[in-house]
């Protein structure tokens, strides 16, 4: 279950990290995008322009001078040009009618929407230093039928004016110096359609991608969620029949008990001996005994060497205090440690045992080892590693169960590493308190 939900856990980051990343792609593919687009209707907006500048002459300009240069000392004046604007700059009124049809030429083999301003947002007295125009009411030079809601400024204006005027109807008699500030605006109206179909299919892929990955995991948790529910099913089976096998075993060791003396009847008892071994091993019974003394061990190790007479054993034991450790549950890890190296063809075993503050158990042999991707699934119940090799070895992968159940027993842990050579070294580490 915790394995589980940690793959969970790790995909859904690693998910969402995916997610933003591809977000962050298509986000900055679209700024790109809108980049490229903008350029070219500045490039069109630039055209169109040029071609309206040809309708401006000297008169044009000097029209718009003789309009502006009162609006400082008369206000009245200057609200009634503010408010009929195309009179004050007459000639702008051409351009007024010009520029969507001159538009509609440029873009005529693009499918760009575009719109257009240009408007004079500043004219600034410098003899009496004050502002003409009101801050948000520019003077709209002219404009396409379209309006603009969020477009750029692609043409900015700045130019000086200094002249006098008599005015006898008005009774003026005055020097001007004006600063006048124009822009150019332009937006490209349809720009959200124009990148959205651009970037369309790199989006699909993206998507598929995503929803490909998501279905893969669903099915593969939905695989591992079954495989996991047969396991424990097949462990439960096990158990049971393990379980049922008490009742026969006891009747069958009072049944013998009461026969006399024969052949059949040792070869009875060393199979019955034989289904409790693997009984106990599988409901992994424990005994309370007595704690271990260094005679103990050396009776043990000397037992374990004749029983196993084909095997070298290398054994050094540093006794000092032992106020842990219980006799059976010592024998019982050892004894899984070296069978399990017996079976897996090492020829050799080393053993170091030191009881100190800490009590340290050292298993190394030279056999055929454990895989380095299958050492942190060793210790799980039932677990055998997959190659062929296991398969001409028997057994039901309880062995370094038990021993890790054991150490977990005593609040100790147990480590597993490849030799440089061959074979395997057990570390048993457990407080000796």
């Amino acid at each position: 279950m915790n394995k589980r939900i940690s793959t969970t856990l790790l995909f859904l980051i690693s998910f969402f990290v995916l997610i933003a990343l591809q977000s962050y792609y298509l986000y900055n593919s679209y700024l790109l995008e809108k980049k490229e687009l903008n350029k070219k209707v500045q490039l069109i907006a630039s055209d169109v322009l040029a071609q309206l500048e040809k309708y401006e002459n000297e008169s044009s300009e000097d029209s718009l001078i003789m309009s502006l240069k009162k609006l400082s000392s008369h206000e009245q004046f200057m609200n009634q040009k503010i408010s009929e604007r195309k009179q004050w700059y007459s000639f702008k009124n051409f351009y007024e009618t010009q520029v969507d049809s001159i538009l509609d030429k440029e873009t005529i083999n693009t499918n760009f929407k575009i719109a257009l301003k240009s408007e004079i947002y500043s004219v600034f007295d410098e003899t009496k230093k004050k502002e003409l125009l009101p801050l948000k009411s520019p003077l709209i030079l002219f404009k396409t039928k379209a309006p603009i809601n969020a477009g750029f400024v692609f043409n900015e204006g700045k130019w000086n004016s200094n002249f006098s005027e008599k005015d006898t109807e008005l009774k003026v008699d005055e020097h001007y110096h004006y600063t006048i500030r124009s822009r150019v605006s332009a937006e490209l109206l349809n720009i959200n359609y124009l990148i959205i179909r651009k970037i369309l299919p790199l989006s699909l892929v993206s998507l598929s991608i995503t929803a490909l990955l998501t279905y893969l995991f669903w099915r593969t948790l939905k695989n591992l969620k079954l495989h996991q529910l047969k396991v424990t099913q097949l462990y439960t089976s096990i158990d049971s029949i393990a379980h049922e096998l008490n009742t026969p075993l006891t009747t069958l060791k009072f049944t013998l008990a009461s026969t006399p003396p024969s052949e059949t009847k040792q070869l009875l008892e060393r199979q019955i001996q034989r289904l409790e071994k693997v009984v106990s091993s599988i409901h992994n019974s424990s005994s309370d005994s007595e704690l271990i003394s260094k005679a103990d061990i050396e009776s043990y190790l000397s037992g374990i060497a004749k029983r196993f007479e084909q095997m070298k054993f290398d054994t050094a034991i540093e006794f000092n205090d032992n106020q842990t450790l219980l006799k059976h549950d010592f024998e019982q890890i050892l004894n899984n440690l070296i069978e399990n190296s017996v079976k897996y063809k090492a020829n050799e075993v080393k053993v170091h045992l030191q009881f100190g503050k800490q009590i340290f158990i050292t298993i190394t042999d030279n056999g055929i080892g454990i895989p380095e991707e299958a050492q942190p699934y060793i210790f799980d119940k039932y677990y055998r590693v997959s190659r062929p090799e296991n398969l001409q070895i028997n057994g039901l992968g309880l062995g370094l169960h038990i021993v890790k159940q054991l150490t977990e027993k005593y609040s100790g842990n147990i480590k597993a590493t490849s030799n440089a050579v061959n074979g395997v070294t057990f570390k048993i580490t457990l407080p000796n308190a």
